[in-house]
């Protein structure tokens, strides 16, 4: 009796610990002027919200996995020869000003970023602040006709649209579908949007909602970044965060799959017909995410238009 008693205290005394330590951590201000998010919890829903939880069916996970291990931060995680030749990396060390960035982007952005770089892009960046990033992002993205988009809420970001380097600047909300509409309708189709906004749960859903399915072209990569900003007050505003929205996507990415039986799935391709055919009704969605990448932090969300179900082949053909 006492046994369990004293258990149920330590693990109380570890959430109330966990929790505002989480806080501690947290962002200290907002990337842009707080905005009304759109559908505001209590106080007490946020903070719970915001406590990261071991969720139902964490024992699938080996205990193997578990254990706990120290890591420290250093000053020479970008002391590499990666790093050297990283040319975001390099370009963000010369440029003025710089904003607060987490070593390990300049990495991930390389690597999803760089084989787009020689063709002449139309980019989305959601979030301006001080101007850093669109500035980067110019220098990186230098083909000739690229053209960069930034929008922000602060209407002093106003001072960085510069129409003859092809950098356009628009103040509004990134939760607001009208102010959204406006800027694809002048600028858009979008091969590459990114969101570095206000990282607030309701604004980050709200702009995907709007923007994927028709501002980001069907081969276009949507990019959003600072998820960690989920699992902290008062970012996280929601109850079901962008992460929780991503996990549905995935969900959603393989719903082919949940709908018909394996035997369904096998019986098209062992017909001899020429005009047998297997048909599903999908959320149309499920037509439109080709892959979903998952960083520390990031994520990148890559467009397709698919016309057709996947094809088991049969093992008898050419």
């Amino acid at each position: 009796m006492i046994g369990d008693l004293l258990k149920q205290l330590g693990i109380g005394l570890w959430q109330f610990f966990n929790y505002h330590l989480a806080r501690l951590a947290g962002f200290r201000h907002s990337r842009t002027p707080p905005q009304a998010a759109e559908s505001p919890l209590p106080t007490s829903a946020v903070a719970a919200a915001a406590t990261p939880r071991v969720p139902p069916d964490a024992a699938i996970l080996s205990d193997n996995y578990r254990h706990p291990v120290r890591l420290s931060t250093s000053r020479r995680d970008l002391d590499s020869e990666e790093s050297s030749r990283n040319p975001l990396y390099q370009l963000w060390k010369q440029h003025k000003p710089r904003a607060h960035k987490w070593a390990h982007y300049f990495e991930v952005y390389h690597e999803i970023f760089m084989l787009r770089r020689a063709r002449a892009l139309r980019i989305l960046e959601i979030g301006v602040y001080q101007g850093a990033s669109l500035g980067l992002w110019r220098q990186y993205f230098d083909a000739s006709g690229t053209v960069l988009v930034g929008i922000d809420i602060d209407p002093t970001c106003a001072r960085f649209d510069s129409p003859r380097d092809d950098v356009h600047v628009r103040i509004g909300s990134q939760a607001d579908a009208a102010f959204l509409e406006n800027v694809v309708r002048d600028f858009g189709p979008f091969d590459i949007i990114i969101d570095d906004g206000s990282h607030h749960s309701s604004h980050m859903v709200a702009s995907f909602n709007h923007l994927f399915a028709s501002a980001l072209k069907d081969d276009g990569i949507y990019l959003a970044e600072d998820l960690h900003a989920n699992y902290w007050t008062p970012y996280r505003d929601t109850r079901r965060s962008f992460l929780d929205l991503c996990k549905d996507l995935m969900e959603l990415m393989h719903a082919p799959y949940t709908r018909a039986t394996l035997a369904e799935w096998l019986r098209e391709s062992e017909s001899d017909s020429e005009s047998a055919h297997f048909s599903l009704d999908l959320p149309v969605i499920a037509t439109m995410v080709k892959e979903i990448r998952v960083f520390d932090s990031i994520v990148a969300i890559y467009k397709t238009r698919r016309e057709y179900l996947p094809r088991v082949l049969n093992p008898g053909a050419d």
